[in-house]
Formats: C-alpha cells, structure tokens, sequence
C-alpha cells in the first residue's frame, strides 16, 4: 500500500499555511510530521485520508522561504519545564517517563491522546508501552526500517519522505488508539554517534543499523530566534510523537513538542535504552531456565521434542509449533510430534521443499509475516485442516556439523507478525536446542549400546552356562573330601604350594571354593553355597585359552592372595577389614577375566573394540576384566554378593574396581614411592590399607616368580608364547613390535634377570618390608635370578662354539639362528639348551 502527499485533498491547504519547522531546535532535534488521518466517513479510503509531508516546504515544490514563520505560540512556563525535568531525573523507568510527557503534551495540546513510539536502530522496530498515562497489558513491536525512508531533495526542503507508511505502523495505530481521531505523527531526530560513542552516549541508540544510515544536513541559520543544527551534523530518529489532531493543530503542537523534547530527548533515550539492556538481560534469563528444563527431559527424546515445542512457543508467543529433524540418511526432514501432540503418522519432507525445507537446506531463519503472500506457503494443510496460517517464523536447530532439525512458529499472539526480538530469541534458542537434541541422540545411542551390550553379556553367559551336574560335584567334593584330597587341604595354604601342580579342573574348583571356606566368607557374607559353585565355574569358564592369561593364572593368582590372608593373619590382626579380605579374593580370581593374550599397548595401537571403549580412561585390558566380573556377579544364579546391604555391596565394588585396576603395572609404577612409604605401624591409618592392597595385589600377580625354579621356567615358556604372537601379529599389520615381543630379537635369559632385577624384587622388597615373615620371597628371587643368568651363560658357550664350527667347515649349526653374542635368542634356542 503506497501513499503519497498529492492523494490527501486538503494537503496543499495544511502546507501552504505552512506552520512546520525543519529546523533543529537548541539539544532537542529537528521534527518533522506525518498527518495520519483515518477514515471517518463511508466512502473514504485509507488513501484519501492519510496525508504526509514534513516541515517547512511542499510536496509540489513549494520555496521553502516562502512558509511564514511559526509564530504566536507563547513558549511553556519555564516553571512547568522545570518541573517536568525535575520529575523525570527522578527515575531511569522508560514506562514512567513516557506517561509523565505524555500527560504533559497533552495539558499543553488538550488532545485526547499522546503517545510515544521510540526506535530501537539495534533492532529496526518500533516500539509502543504507553497509551497517555496507560500501560498496555502487552507491548507492541514493528518492523520500521531504512526501506520506509527516502532522502529529501534540495528542491523542497524535507530532510526526508516517508514513500511508503509501513502497513504495520498504520494499523497499529488504529489498533491502540482507534479510528475516532485523526493522528498526527512528529519524527524527533537526535544525534547520530559512531559505534565506540554509543557505548556511553546517552542521546542516541546504537549506529550499527541500517537505518542510522540515513544522514541529515542543515544549514546554518537563525529561525524564529532558534539556532538551526550545526552543518553536517548527523542525525537518526529517536522516536515517533503520536499526538490527536487535525491539519489546523499541527503547527502549534509541532512548536509544544520542540519546547519539550529539547530539554527531555537525551534522558529519554537513555531510559529505552537501559529498558532494551534488561530486557534482553532478562531474556538471557529466560533461556537459561528453558535449557535447564530441556536438559532435564534428555532420557526421553519425544518428551524433548514436545518440551521444545511448549518452551518455543511461549517464548515467542506463538499459536502453533511444529518440530522436524533430519534424516542424515535420506535428507528429508521427519516429525512425528506436532503442536505437542504425537502424530498419528510420521510427516517426511523433501530436502528444500516448502518453508521447513528451504530453511534446513539453507540455514537460515526465514520470518514470513504473511503467509499466504510467500511463494514457499503452501495452502492445501490450511485448507485441509481449517487453520489459518497468518505468519510463521522459521528457524534451524544446528549442532558443530550442521543443521539437524527445523522448528516452524505460526501466528503470532498479541501481535501482527513475529518481530526482530522473536527473532533473537528464536537464534538463541535455537542453540539451546541442538545441545539438547543431540544429548538426546547421544543418550539414546547409548541407551541402545547398552541394551546390546546386556544381550552380549546374556549370550556370553548363556554360552558360559554351567551344567547342574557341575555344580553338585563341585559341592558334594568340598562338602566331602576323600583322604587324598584331605592330604591336599592341609598343604594347601602354604607359600611354597604350587598350584599349577594341580592339573585337575575340577579340582581346581573345589580348591577354589575351599579358600572362601576357609576364610569364613561363606558364614559372614552369607553367601548361598550353590551360588558360590556357579560363580567359581563361570570364572573358570570366563577365561579364554590363551598360554598364560588363562584359568590357571588366575587360581594361580587368587591362591597367593588366600595363602596371605591366611598365613600373615590379616583380617585377624585387624589390617585389613574382612570385607576387603572378600573383595581382595574375588578381585584376584577375576582380575584377568576374558584376557585375549594382547597388551594394553597392542590394543590401543590398533584402536582394538575395547581400546574404543575404554581408551580414554587408560587400563584397556583391566576395565574389560572389571566389566565382565561384574557382569557374572550380577547374574541371578552367581550372585554371591546377595547378601550383602546396600552400602556393602557398593563398598565391595569399590574395592574390587580398585584391586583389578591395580594389577596393570603402569598403575603399580605410579604409585610405587607411595608404596615404598609404608610402614606396619601405620597400615591401618588413612589410606594405605588400600595402598597395601595394591601392593599385595601386584604381588599375588606375579607370584610365578616367587615360586620354585621349574615353575619359573614353564612361566616363562607360556608367557614368551603370549608375546611373540603379539609381535608377530604387529609384524603382519607393518608395526615395528617390541623387543621383548620380536621372537627373532628377545634374550628370553637377559630380559627375565632384568625383570627380577627391576620389578620383582624392589615389590616384594616392600612386602618383606612390611611383614619380615615373608622374607624368603626374596631369597627364591635372587636363586631364580642365578639361573637365569646360568642359562645365560651356556648359550652364550653354546653360540661361540657353533661359531667355531661355522668358521671351520663353513657350515652353520646354531640354534635356529640364535646369536648369543648379540645377546639375541629366540624362544626355540632357550628350550633346547634348557633341555
């Protein structure tokens, strides 16, 4: 809708009689008019009654000299000024001071109404509060931007036309006052300041909107005694009078608002400004609590949605809300939830069709103020449903990668159209948004890995799954030793009981179960006997068949741990509690559970599963022990553990996750000069009970090494075995493996007396250091260490004479290319000398 000056009928008659003023009166800016007539009459159009035209000249070309001057106006009593400025210096409230000059224009004009309508540049928007001294219920914002404004020519006179009266300033006007008057409208114009001035100036709004582009220069002169504003000062709106009147009124009230609006314009300014920081201070606020309930709904990601959609529309007060994300897969955006409500079929639509899918393809926030106008719209869902789609407001939800979902506002409440505010609270909320879905996404993901992971834990113990028959053997032997077994039982607790030696796996469980037994966990923790057979097998079962990380390192293992407790007396000298004693057993037998015969290192390197899983909190092999002797302490049948309070059994986990952690030696080595700190006068206080449990651990760990000279040696063969297929596995990926690893490369000899120099001994050097009664541990080390070094020796004597014999005949006989003098000896050499 265009309207221009020429359509009004009287507007020759309003200028030619000329009152209004270009000029910019002392502090207070220039005004210029806009006669907003409404139609009074049938018949008359909005057309014919809306005239505008500024001040000082005509539309037709007038001589601006020619208007005669605004006179006969007796300036307001410097007294009523006075006060009116004395009352608005008491208060920064932009809603007080605007019903305080209401109320003041309108004793001085005896008008029905006066109200105020400021610019906020930042936002391009008009804003009305106030309605004389009444405040609306709801403020109303409009769009009012470079766009409405042209600038004015030399040749009449106006600092600037008004082409086209932004429909929307128009009807709001008509909305809050009515159509009962006419209306006249005064532009007051203030100083425009450069980015870095804003921040302090307290007479103009921000500069960076398009709209502060608009520049206004006047000459220097002298009009009815005011001084004209200086030459080339720039100049932006400040604010709109709205004042009711008729064309004879506009001069007089054009001189009231320049006598008023001099003195007040700066603080004015000030107060909607700080009015704008508030509001967008408590809209920051606003999102704040709206991501915390979001974030609260993320285990549900259809009650997200539906929260998304309530918390959108109230923010900005829409009618209707409707949710869609993208399908990564297909590119169309899916919703199956609609204003709040579950869709009784799943909406899918094509990568940038329609509104929503223009707005996911672009990225954009797309705010259509009408509907029906928009090429994108389309009509048949309004048609279809009844709805009345007036405008919508459209925005991307996006997380670091891109779009993943658009949310669509339609109709504005209280309002024309969705505003530049709805906009920046639409953007912020956007982000709150995407946080929250793709929480959700991830939780849900999750979700799903875990339910995989319980069914994985469900066929693994399905497939573990222990025969009745089993079980009852196993209790009726424990229960029942014959005389053989009975012999066994008494030498069972020693050191120097060897329990490889054992052979037997159904032994081996009766053994098993005999040390819980024997340490009264059974009658203390209460553990049902036919749980305690199951769990013992499924232990047994969940070890693979590796060389050495199998079942018979953990009975291995886990008999150490026993034969401490029951030989230095622990629980009952009080230095460990017996829940400890109970976590430290279980812990030992399950520390290895479904080792694969690979290292930490080996599975990090090749970004293994469980490196994947478990890579970033370290340990690899360890968390995946801990996890799966939860796993069979949790299932129904195994469930030693039942009895046991709460409190108990989240202290009995605690420990056992500690002691399994424990047994990786880059732990051990980290908290060695702890260790070396302990003292037995002192185990009990603070926590070096739990630093002696990692040290007694460690040492349960590598306990081969404390044990006879044949036992060492057959150790050593499974787990040499172990890491040589590691190496080579690596040497078929192209990985350079360690020395140790390398079969073609490792002096088995050289890197046991290293291992007993450099780890075992300094261990149990703290263990002996505690408890003086265990100090034969070393004395076996340092015989072993001597072997070694014999073994050494004669295949170092063993290689020099195969060289000798090369060097004769020319042929080569050494043992499969040992060469001991490059302290070099594969694990073939080390068994043939050994035999």
């Amino acid at each position: 809708m265009s309207y221009n000056a020429d359509d009004c009928p009287d507007s020759g008659d309003t200028v030619g009689t000329g009152g209004g003023s270009a000029a910019a009166v002392g502090g207070g800016g220039t005004t210029g008019e806009l006669n907003c007539a409404t139609p009074t009459s049938p018949g008359m159009t909005r057309q014919d009654a809306v005239v505008m035209h500024g001040d000082g000249g005509s539309i037709d070309g007038g001589d601006p000299a020619s208007m005669p001057p605004m006179a006969g106006y007796e300036p307001c009593d410097p007294l009523i000024i006075l006060n009116l400025f004395q009352s608005l210096s008491a208060t920064t409230n932009s809603l007080e001071l605007q019903m305080k000059i209401n109320l003041h224009l309108k004793a001085l004009t005896k008008s029905p109404y006066v109200f105020l309508v400021p610019i906020l540049h930042s936002s391009e928007e008009g804003l009305i509060q106030v309605i004389n001294d009444n405040v609306l219920e709801k403020e109303i914002r409009f769009s009012i931007n470079s766009s409405h404004f042209r600038s004015g020519s030399q040749h009449n006179g106006y600092p600037f036309v008004i082409d086209d009266l932004n429909k929307d300033f128009s009807e709001v006007i008509e909305m809050v006052v009515g159509n009962k008057h006419n209306t006249l409208i005064y532009d007051i114009l203030g100083p425009k300041v450069s980015k870095l001035q804003s921040q302090t100036s307290t007479t103009s709004a921000s500069s960076t909107s398009s709209l502060n582009e608009l520049n206004f220069t006047s000459a220097q002169q002298t009009h009815n005694g005011a001084t004209m504003a200086a030459p080339h000062q720039q100049q932006q709106i400040a604010l709109f009078v709205c004042i009711a009147g008729d064309s004879l009124s506009r001069s007089r009230y054009q001189f009231y608002i320049d006598d008023t609006f001099r003195y007040v314009l700066g603080h004015l300014v000030t107060a909607f400004e700080l009015y704008e920081e508030k509001r967008v201070r408590d809209q920051c606020q606003n999102l704040l609590q709206v991501a915390r309930r979001l974030l609260g709904k993320i285990g549900d990601l259809g009650q997200l949605l539906r929260g998304v959609m309530t918390e959108a529309k109230e923010l900005a007060a829409a009618e209707r809300c409707s949710l869609f994300l993208l399908d990564k897969h297909t590119g169309e955006l899916v919703s199956k939830v609609f204003d709040g409500n579950e869709a009784s079929k799943e909406i899918r639509i094509e990568s940038g069709k329609g509104i929503a899918g223009y707005v996911a393809q672009t990225g954009k926030l797309l705010n259509i103020r009408n509907a029906y106008q928009h090429p994108l719209f389309y009509k048949g869902v309004d048609e279809s449903t009844g709805f009345k789609t007036r405008n919508i407001l459209c925005f991307p939800i996006c997380d670091e990668e891109g779009v993943i979902g658009v949310a669509q506002l339609c109709n504005k409440l209280n309002g024309f159209h969705f505003d530049k505010c709805d906009e920046e609270v639409a953007t912020a909320f956007s982000v709150y948004c995407g946080i929250s879905i793709m929480h959700a996404l991830v939780h849900k993901q999750v979700q799903k890995a875990e339910a995989r992971y319980k069914l994985s834990q469900e066929l693994l113990l399905y497939h573990m799954k222990v025969p009745d028959m089993e079980v009852n053997h196993a209790l009726e032997a424990v229960k029942e030793p014959d005389r053989e077994q009975d012999e066994l039982y008494r030498t069972f607790p020693r050191f120097d009981f060897c329990p490889r030696d054992v052979k037997d796996h159904a032994l081996s469980v009766q053994l098993a179960m005999r040390m819980f037994y024997d340490l009264n966990f059974v009658g203390s923790f209460k553990i049902h006997e036919y749980k305690l057979a199951r769990f013992v097998l499924l232990v047994q079962k969940g070890y693979r068949d590796t060389p050495y990380h199998n079942w018979w390192h953990a009975f291995s293992v886990a008999h150490f741990a026993y034969s401490l407790m029951m030989n230095l007396r622990l629980i009952e000298r009080g230095i460990i509690t017996k829940m400890q004693g109970f976590s430290f057993l279980i812990a030992a037998f399950c520390h290895d559970l479904d080792h694969r015969g690979i290292s930490n290192s080996y599975q990090t390197q090749t970004s293994s599963p469980l490196a994947r899983l478990y890579s970033s909190e370290g340990s690899v092999n360890e968390r995946h022990h801990l996890s799966q002797a939860i796993c069979i302490l949790n299932d129904s049948s195994s469930k030693i553990l039942d009895g046991l309070s709460t409190t108990e059994f989240k202290e009995c986990i605690d420990y056992l996750r500690e002691l399994i952690l424990a047994t990786d030696l880059a732990n051990h080595f980290r908290i060695l000069p702890r260790l070396k700190k302990l003292r037995t006068e002192y185990l009990t206080e603070g926590s070096n009970q739990r630093l002696l449990l990692s040290l007694m651990i460690t040492c349960c760990d590598l306990n081969d090494q404390v044990k006879s000279w044949k036992t060492v040696q057959h150790v050593a063969h499974l787990v040499y075995a172990e890491f040589f297929a590691e190496g080579d596995l690596e040497k078929q990926m192209g990985l350079r493996p360690n020395a140790m690893m390398d079969r073609k490369k490792a002096c088995i000899p050289m890197l046991q007396i290293e291992f007993l120099t450099t780890v075992i001994r300094p261990t149990f050097e703290i263990l002996v250091q505690i408890f003086p009664e265990t100090g034969s541990f070393l004395d076996t080390i340092d015989s072993n260490r001597v072997q070694w070094e014999r073994v050494q020796n004669r295949a170092a004597q063993q290689q020099a004479g195969n060289d000798s014999e090369t060097s004769g005949n020319g042929t080569s006989e050494s043992c499969n290319g040992c060469n001991a003098t490059a302290e070099c000896c594969d694990f073939t050499c080390y068994t043939k000398v050994n035999d």
